[in-house]
């Protein structure tokens, strides 16, 4: 299922959707090895089968730059998550990409998009290791908040929880 959502207009970020069978869209996309522990690969992201999972292509003039996974079983997998709320997981910019402003406009475009895919939804949250400084800075300046809450069930270590919030005031 291809949806394209186009919702940055000024930096021409745009997602779409993808089906399991969409893997060459997205195969091209890496981080560095050292990211790998962080976000791990789109392609274990396609190996992985999970239910009430969805994946996202990340769009910049039309070409795929990125890719995340909204996890709507959040709430039912985590304590930290609370109904409504959807999972950001897996999210990466391909490391060719990084260090042009594709990552911050991500985060800026992504909260609209999806009020508008996930119309019931009151929150996104996501866990970002500790021993990533640089992600946790990019997602407060996105608008997230860090709980406080620390979920020691990262594969990777201790994380943090972060929440932005997507229902309108």
């Amino acid at each position: 299922m291809h949806l394209c959502v186009s919702m940055a207009v000024e930096s021409n970020i745009n997602f779409l959707r993808l089906g399991r069978s969409d893997h060459d869209l997205v195969r091209h996309i890496e981080v560095a090895p050292e990211q790998i522990v962080y976000c791990g690969t789109v392609d274990m992201a396609f190996a992985a089968v999970e239910d009430d999972l969805d994946l996202y292509a990340i769009l910049a003039a039309n070409k795929a730059v990125g890719f995340f996974k909204i996890d709507l079983k959040f709430p039912r997998t985590y304590s930290f998550a609370r109904a409504g709320d959807l999972g950001l997981r897996a999210f990466m910019i391909d490391h060719r990409q990084q260090g042009r402003g594709l990552g911050k406009a991500t985060l800026q475009a992504l909260p609209a998009a999806l009020r508008k895919l996930y119309p019931a939804a009151q929150a996104l949250v996501l866990t970002v290791n500790l021993r990533n400084p640089i992600a946790v800075r990019s997602y407060l300046g996105a608008g997230f908040v860090d709980t406080g809450e620390i979920y020691e069930g990262g594969l990777a270590g201790p994380q943090h929880v972060m929440r932005l919030p997507l229902a309108k005031a």
